[in-house]
């Protein structure tokens, strides 16, 4: 079973280029674009490592943080 990354970032290319990255490692990835989709998936799918984008529309990184603390 390899690690669960999530990546939390609203630039979908720039996400995009993680997960491809991370994926040829052997992780299993999932992105969020948004804070509040980073907050469900981290509660649901409870991932072992969250790359946080501190600058989000509406639910900021540090309110993300804060939620899945």
């Amino acid at each position: 079973m390899s690690a669960r990354i999530l990546v939390v970032e609203d630039n979908a290319a720039l996400a995009e280029g993680i997960e491809y990255n991370l994926r040829l490692e052997g992780y299993e990835v999932r992105i969020a674009e948004s804070g509040t989709d980073a907050i469900t998936l981290a509660e649901s799918w409870t991932p072992e490592l969250i790359i946080l984008d501190l600058m989000l529309p509406g639910v900021d990184g540090y309110q993300v943080l804060r939620s899945v603390r």
